[in-house]
């Protein structure tokens, strides 16, 4: 073998090196990515589950002035919007039941009941 023709083989050589490299490289940002994208979609969730614990929450406090009389009871069903969470009143308190609300932010619900003595 010449010596141009080593040369050639070790230019291939370093070429099928650096492609190995480059996929071995790809696999891993990969593979990095897509814990990074579930723990920022859990993060997500989280929040939009804070949202609606306080919007129910926020109903919890309407039902609880209505109660003592400082405001007007709200319907059955009826729903308020809250910079893009929802209240939705699910059932009025009485003497035999509880009231429950409901707070929605995205995909989270949450619910609270309360018991009027």
């Amino acid at each position: 073998m010449t010596r141009s023709h080593k040369h050639r083989n070790r230019r291939g050589i370093i070429l099928v090196v650096i492609v190995v490299v480059m996929a071995c490289l790809s696999l891993v940002v990969a593979g990095s990515i897509r814990p990074v994208r579930n723990e920022s979609e859990i993060a997500m969730l989280r929040v939009e589950t804070t949202r609606a614990f306080y919007a129910a929450e926020s109903g919890a406090f309407i039902i609880m002035n209505a109660v003592m009389g400082n405001a007007d009871m709200p319907e059955v069903g009826s729903t308020i919007h809250l910079n893009g969470q929802t209240v939705q009143f699910v059932q009025l308190p009485d003497e035999d039941s509880d009231a429950i609300v409901e707070g929605a932010s995205g995909d989270a619900i949450r619910r609270i009941q309360l018991t009027a003595q």
